[in-house]
């Protein structure tokens, strides 16, 4: 797999084109890629702790959030729900961020992750990154066909629908509802299925190099490498490319 490079690395997956083609499908990665937190995880938790009348460090609580979920965010077949309901992953996440914060695990516990769970299915938990809005509307008006592929839950319907980005979209796909996640060859595969009848093209938005997966020729990547690289550099690249003309 080539990507186009820029001082900052690789950003983008290229592909030959010698002639105009269908509009690919361009799918979306959503936390990191369309929303981001309002505030940092960290701040989140220490602040709900406080009316536990436990005291914590923001800044630890934060980064011990990012190594517990990177620990446990590839996930294998069979370990994942297909209700929508994702609980039991993220009561584990949160978990394991308070031991290795400091924070010993009491009665107040499943009350403080039940609250923080609701907290992050609502709007003012997340906010769409500056372009994010503008820039789908220009994509939409251009004839391309989008579409949500998350490792969420269906606490994603919910968000995207109370910031008004769900009607861009022509379908979401959430692993806890499929039951696999990115980057398992199935999610991808069924992706495609779900597509086919719009592009024969899909084309994965992603902030994460560890979603990405091997070469498809039906499948093509752009490393959404943020703050250096935004929605309208994808677009502008898709309007040079055969796929835009």
């Amino acid at each position: 797999m080539n990507y186009w490079m820029d001082k900052k690395g690789p950003i983008f997956c290229h592909w030959r084109a010698e002639k105009k083609m269908k509009r690919p499908a361009i799918v979306f990665d959503l936390v990191g890629t369309l929303l981001q937190t309002a505030l940092p995880v960290g701040v989140v938790y220490s602040k709900l702790l406080i009316e536990y009348g436990i005291r914590s460090d923001p800044k630890v609580m934060h980064n011990n959030f990012i190594k517990v979920f990177d620990f446990f965010k590839l996930r294998p077949q069979g370990t994942i729900p297909k209700d929508g309901d994702d609980k039991m992953f993220w009561e584990k996440i949160v978990k394991t961020v308070l031991q290795e914060s400091g924070i010993p695990l009491g009665s107040f516990f499943f009350d403080y992750f039940n609250k923080l769970y609701s907290y992050y299915s609502q709007k003012e938990a997340w906010k769409p990154y500056p372009e994010v809005m503008s820039a789908l509307e220009k994509m939409s008006s251009l004839g391309f066909p989008l579409f949500v592929a998350s490792n969420w839950d269906s606490r994603a319907r919910t968000v995207l629908m109370e910031w008004g980005i769900r009607q861009y979209f022509l379908d979401i796909f959430l692993s806890a509802e499929w039951g696999v996640a990115k980057p398992e060859a199935l999610f991808y595969h069924l992706v495609l299925l779900k597509t086919t009848k719009v592009s024969s093209t899909v084309f994965f938005v992603e902030d994460d190099p560890q979603m990405i997966f091997p070469y498809s020729e039906k499948i093509r990547f752009f490393l959404l490498k943020r703050p250096f690289v935004n929605l309208f550099d994808l677009l502008s690249q898709l309007q040079k490319s055969s796929y835009g003309k």
